[in-house]
C-alpha cells in the first residue's frame, strides 16, 4: 500500500508534503512539473504527508476517488518516464507533439525519390502546391532565443569586527585579578594578624577580617574579565537534547528537495521584509542570490567574493547595508559558522541570520564559539499559504 497525489496538486505544489516525509519519496523537477508525485516504492505508508497537503490531494491508494484513479498510475510512471506522466497528468513540458509527428515520419519515403529520373516530378508536384508533399515536409519552427543572463555585480563592503580563525587570547584582567587573589590569600592563611572578633570557637584575624571582602572583589572581577571566554568555552560543546526530541530515523532529503525549500524560502523572505526600493526608502534596493547570483559582496582587501542569500545597498552599486543568510536543518553546523557566517559578518551592515525554527540556541552557540557578534538571529518557519518569521532579541 502507498499513498498517491491527486489533481489537486496540480497548479498548487505547495511542498508541505516533502518536509513531512520521513522517508525523501516526494519528489517534482522545478520549472518542469505542475504537481508533486509519490515514489511508491520508497513510501512506507506512514500517512504523514496527507494531513501536511493543505488541499487534500493526498489519499492512500485504496481510497483513492474513483475520478482520480489514473494518478496512481502516474505517480508511478513518474519515476520510470518523467514526460509522459506529464502528459497524462496535463502540465508541464511534456511533448505534445509526438503523436502528430508518426503520420509525418510514415509519409516520408512517398517524398523520397526512388530512381533518379522521378526527381523533377515530385519537385514539380511540391511547386504545384501537392498537398501529400507540404504535409510531409513541414517548415521547422524557429528555435526559442535563449535569455541571456547578465553576471552577477559586485559591491565592496568592510572588514568584519571578529574573525573566526583568530584564537582566543586571555584578558590581561583576569591575570591581575587573579593574582591578587592568590596573594590576598596567602597572606589571610599565613599572616592571620591579631584576632580582632571571635566567632564562636573561632578567632578572626585583623588580615582575614580585610582580606575577605577583597578577595571577594577580585574573583568578581576575574569572573566578569572571564565571562565571554566561559560562554565561549560552553558554546564549544553540544548542548544536550531530549532523547524524545532526537528521533528514531536518521534520514537526509535529497539536494534537489532541500535546494528547491531554500529557494522559496530566501524569496519569500526578501519579498516579505525586504520589499526595497518603496515608498520610504526609495534609496535602498534588494538582490536575492538565489536561485541564481545577482550581487556578490566583496570584503576591502581580499580576493574572495562572497554571495549572502540576501543583499540590501543603500543604492545600485552603493554600499551593502544589510547581509542576510537562510539555514536549512541540513545546512545548520558549526562548519557553516565558522566558514561562512563569520566572513559574512561586516562592521556597517548587520548580519541577519535565518535558521529553522527551533534552533535559534543552536544557532546563538555557533556564533559564540565562532567569535561572532554582529548578528542577530531571526527563525522561520513553513506555513501552506507563507513563511513565518520570529524576529528575537
Amino acid at each position: 500500500m502507498t499513498f498517491v497525489i491527486t489533481s489537486p496538486c496540480i497548479g498548487t505544489q505547495d511542498q508541505a508534503c516533502v518536509d513531512a516525509c520521513p522517508v525523501d519519496c516526494i519528489h517534482f523537477e522545478d520549472g518542469a512539473d505542475q504537481m508533486l508525485y509519490i515514489n511508491p516504492i520508497d513510501c512506507i505508508d506512514c500517512g504523514a504527508c496527507q494531513p501536511a497537503c493543505p488541499v487534500d490531494a493526498i489519499f492512500p491508494e485504496g481510497e483513492v476517488p474513483g475520478v482520480e484513479a489514473k494518478f496512481i498510475q502516474i505517480n508511478e510512471l513518474w519515476f520510470e518516464d518523467a514526460a509522459a506522466a506529464r502528459a497524462q497528468a496535463g502540465g508541464g513540458d511534456a511533448p505534445a507533439a509526438a503523436p502528430a509527428a508518426e503520420p509525418v515520419a510514415a509519409q516520408a519515403p512517398v517524398a523520397e525519390a526512388p530512381v533518379a529520373e522521378d526527381a523533377p516530378a515530385v519537385a514539380s508536384d511540391a511547386a504545384a502546391g501537392d498537398p501529400l508533399t507540404e504535409e510531409a515536409a513541414p517548415e521547422p519552427e524557429p528555435e526559442p532565443e535563449l535569455e541571456e543572463i547578465a553576471p552577477f555585480r559586485q559591491v565592496a563592503g568592510s572588514a568584519g569586527v571578529t574573525s573566526a580563525a583568530r584564537p582566543y587570547q586571555p584578558s590581561p584582567v583576569g591575570f591581575v585579578t587573579l593574582a591578587l587573589f592568590t596573594l590576598i590569600f596567602f597572606a589571610m592563611w599565613v599572616f592571620p594578624g591579631p584576632t580582632s572578633i571571635t566567632l564562636g570557637d573561632i578567632d578572626v584575624g585583623t588580615t582575614v577580617l580585610l582580606g575577605v571582602p577583597i578577595a571577594m572583589l577580585m574573583g568578581l572581577i576575574f569572573l566578569g574579565s572571564q565571562w565571554s571566554a566561559l560562554s565561549r568555552f560552553a558554546a564549544v560543546h553540544p548542548r544536550k537534547t531530549k532523547k524524545w526530541r532526537q528521533g528514531d530515523l536518521e534520514w537526509r532529503r535529497s539536494e534537489e528537495s532541500r535546494r528547491a525549500e531554500l529557494v522559496t524560502i530566501v524569496n519569500q523572505i526578501a519579498t516579505d521584509r525586504f520589499p526595497y526600493p518603496d515608498e520610504s526608502n526609495p534609496e535602498l534596493r534588494t538582490y536575492v542570490n538565489l536561485p541564481e547570483p545577482q550581487m556578490a559582496v566583496q570584503v576591502q582587501g581580499e580576493i574572495e567574493k562572497l554571495l549572502p542569500d540576501i543583499v540590501v545597498l543603500d543604492k545600485p552599486g552603493g554600499r551593502p547595508k544589510l547581509i542576510a543568510q537562510v539555514e536549512s536543518r541540513e545546512t545548520m553546523s558549526r562548519q557553516q559558522a565558522e566558514y561562512v557566517w563569520a566572513r559574512l559578518e561586516m562592521k556597517d551592515a548587520p548580519l541577519l541570520l535565518y535558521v529553522p525554527s527551533g534552533m535559534a540556541s543552536v544557532a546563538k552557540d555557533y556564533m559564540k564559539a565562532a567569535g561572532i557578534k554582529n548578528a542577530e538571529v531571526r527563525t522561520w518557519r513553513r506555513q501552506p499559504d507563507h513563511t513565518k518569521v520570529l524576529e528575537l532579541n
